[in-house]
């Protein structure tokens, strides 16, 4: 099995460290919850999924998914092209409504 490096944000490797503490030293899940800002049952899921699938349980789901309200790439640069060229010196609120 290929083990990859994972990379945390600050917010998620806060959350791996309380939790691997809690597990690691039979800690307090109270204390945990209140650390985090979750609730005790929160920290009971987020200690399954630590066990099971260790550090990258604590990654976000949607890290690596694009926007659904992304414009296409071609349709931004089509905008800039007019909003340079043919409505040069427009307001931005005008160049929206038409």
């Amino acid at each position: 099995m290929c083990m990859r490096k994972v990379e945390l944000r600050m917010n998620e490797l806060e959350k791996y460290k309380v939790i691997k503490d809690l597990v690691d030293h039979n800690g307090n899940k109270n204390r945990a919850s209140k650390k985090l800002g979750l609730s005790r049952r929160q920290i009971d899921r987020l200690i399954v999924k630590y066990k099971e699938k260790g550090k990258s349980a604590f990654v976000h789901g949607n890290r690596s998914r694009k926007p659904v309200s992304t414009l296409d790439k071609s349709i931004s640069e089509d905008i800039i092209l007019l909003y340079k060229n043919k409505y040069q010196g427009w307001n931005f609120k005008l160049l929206i409504l038409f």
